[in-house]
């Protein structure tokens, strides 16, 4: 199964906010976290959500909002 990222941010309450919009539509998900306490913030680490394939429609159609 391919997986595609749909979704990036270095704020976690969108994170959050992305999530769970996923989770309602009952679209599952995965992510890759690279953010850690030294570059937070501060050098710009991120959060990154990935979807299957065929859900990358529905899933930006429904994040598009946040961003």
């Amino acid at each position: 199964m391919e997986n595609v990222r749909i979704y990036t941010s270095n704020v976690q309450i969108d994170i959050m906010d992305a999530k769970n919009i996923l989770n309602q539509a009952g679209i599952n998900y995965f992510e890759i976290n690279k953010m850690d306490t030294a570059h937070a913030g501060i050098l710009g680490g991120t959060v990154d959500l990935h979807v299957s394939k065929e859900n990358v429609e529905k899933a930006l159609s429904l994040l598009a909002e946040l961003k």
